[in-house]
C-alpha cells in the first residue's frame, strides 16, 4: 500500500477503526438467546436486530452530504464512537425490550459513522491504491469482529451476557480518547461542493448498482450470522462460549477473504464475478443449518455464509465509489451505506416474521432466497458498461 501519510497517523486511525467496531459487536454472539431469555418474540428480536440498520438508513446519506459540504470527518468520528459507549453502556443497565430497542437505534447512529471512516482513511491513499487500501480496512474490521465476539462469548460465558455491553462500553469509551488524537487526511477539496452537486451521485451507474446488491449482502448476513444462526446454535444446546466461538469463526473469514479481493483487485479480477461467487457461497452456507443437525455443521454454516458475504462486501465497498470525484466520495459512500443499512433493517425483521409464521428453519430457506436474488441482480445489474465506468 502506497500512503501519502506516515506509518504513525495509519496505524492511529486503524486502532481506533478496530475498537470501534470492537463496541459494536461485544454482545452480538449470545444477544439473540438472550433476548429470547427475556421472553422476547422472534419478530421484537428481529425488529431489535434491525433497529441497528434502520437508523443507518435514516443516517448515512445525510451525514456523508454534510461530511463533504463542510470538507470535514474526524468530528462525525468522534461522535460516532461516543454513541456507541452511550448504547453499551445503556443496554447493561435496562432489560426492558422498548429501551434495549432504542439503545440499538443509537448503536445505528453510531454505526454511521463508518461513512466519514472509509472515505478519511481512503484519503490517506493515492487514488489508483484506494480499492486496496480499502480491502485492507475491511481486514481490520474482520479482525475486530473477530476479537470481539471472542471476547463477548468469554464474559457472557463467566460473568453473564449484561456484561458483554459493559465490556462494549468500556471500549467505546477508550476509543472516544484515542480519535481526539486522529488527523483529518488530505484528501478534502479546497472547493467544496453544493448540495445539488452532492445529491447529483445518486445518478452514478456504478453507485446504484452496488447499492443495490449490497442491500441483500446485508439481509443475508444480520438475518443468519447476526441474529438467527445463534439461536440455532441455542436450540442444538450451545453455551455462551460455545455461541462466542460461533460468533468468531463466521467472522474469520471475513478477514481472509478481504485479504482475497485486495489480491484480485490488483490481478484486474472481475468485480462481477467476484460478487456472484461471493453470492453462491453464501446461498451453500445458508442451506446448511435446515438440512443438517448438530453444532458441527453449523459452525461449518456459519463460516461458508462469512466468507460469501465477506467476498460481496469487500467487492462492493471497495469499488462502490470508484467513479466518484473526491469532493463528493463521502456523499456517495453514505448513499451506499444507507442503501445496505436497508439490509441491516429489512434481513432480521422480515425473517424473524418468517420464523414466527413457520418455523427456524424457513427464516434460513428464506435466507437462501435473498441470497439467490442477489445472484441474479448481480448479472442483471453489473454489465461491462457500469464495471468500465470512468
Amino acid at each position: 500500500m502506497q500512503s501519502k501519510s506516515g506509518k504513525p497517523r495509519i496505524v492511529l486511525f486503524l486502532t481506533c477503526s478496530l475498537l470501534f467496531w470492537f463496541t459494536l459487536y461485544t454482545y452480538i454472539p449470545t444477544m439473540t438467546p438472550y433476548l429470547s431469555n427475556l421472553g422476547f418474540s422472534y419478530t421484537m428480536i428481529g425488529l431489535i436486530g434491525g433497529a441497528y440498520g434502520f437508523s443507518q438508513m435514516l443516517i448515512r446519506a445525510p451525514l456523508g452530504i454534510t461530511s463533504d459540504r463542510i470538507g470535514r470527518r474526524k468530528l462525525f468520528i468522534i461522535l460516532g464512537l461516543l454513541a456507541g459507549a452511550i448504547s453499551s453502556f445503556g443496554m447493561f443497565l435496562t432489560t426492558n425490550a422498548f429501551l434495549i430497542l432504542a439503545m440499538r437505534l443509537i448503536s445505528g447512529i453510531s454505526a454511521s459513522a463508518w461513512v466519514t471512516f472509509t472515505v478519511m482513511y481512503s484519503g490517506y491513499f493515492d487514488k489508483d491504491k484506494i480499492a486496496s487500501s480499502i480491502s485492507y480496512l475491511f481486514m481490520v474490521n474482520g479482525l475486530s469482529l473477530v476479537l470481539a465476539k471472542l471476547a463477548g462469548g468469554v464474559v457472557a460465558d463467566r460473568f453473564g451476557h449484561e456484561y458483554t455491553f459493559l465490556l462494549g462500553g468500556i471500549v467505546g469509551t477508550i476509543a472516544v480518547v484515542l480519535s481526539l488524537f486522529i488527523t483529518e487526511s488530505s484528501a478534502s477539496s479546497e472547493h467544496l461542493p453544493s448540495v445539488k452537486d452532492l445529491l447529483g451521485v445518486i445518478k452514478n451507474k456504478n453507485l446504484i448498482a452496488m447499492s443495490i446488491l449490497s442491500i441483500f449482502t446485508h439481509m443475508v448476513l444480520f438475518a443468519t450470522i447476526n441474529t438467527f444462526t445463534p439461536q440455532a446454535a441455542n436450540r442444538s444446546g450451545a453455551d455462551a462460549m460455545q455461541l462466542g466461538i460461533l460468533s468468531t469463526i463466521a467472522s474469520l473469514p471475513m478477514i481472509l477473504s478481504s485479504f482475497i479481493c485486495a489480491k484480485l483487485f490488483l490481478k484486474r479480477v472481475s468485480v462481477r464475478l467476484i460478487i456472484a461467487v461471493g453470492f453462491l457461497i453464501t446461498i451453500l452456507g445458508v442451506v446448511i443449518i435446515p438440512l443438517a443437525d448438530g453444532m458441527s455443521a453449523i459452525y461449518i454454516s456459519a463460516v461458508t455464509v462469512g466468507f460469501g458475504c465477506g467476498l460481496c462486501m469487500s467487492a462492493l465497498l471497495s469499488c462502490c465509489t470508484a467513479t466518484v470525484d473526491d469532493s463528493r466520495r463521502s456523499a456517495a459512500m453514505g448513499f451506499y451505506q444507507a442503501f445496505y443499512a436497508l439490509g441491516m433493517f429489512l434481513g432480521p425483521l422480515l425473517v424473524g416474521i418468517v420464523v414466527d409464521q413457520s418455523n427456524l428453519n424457513g427464516g434460513f430457506y428464506a435466507s437462501a432466497v435473498l441470497a439467490l436474488a442477489g445472484f441474479i441482480l448481480t448479472y442483471l445489474l453489473m454489465n461491462k458498461e457500469i464495471e468500465q465506468e470512468d
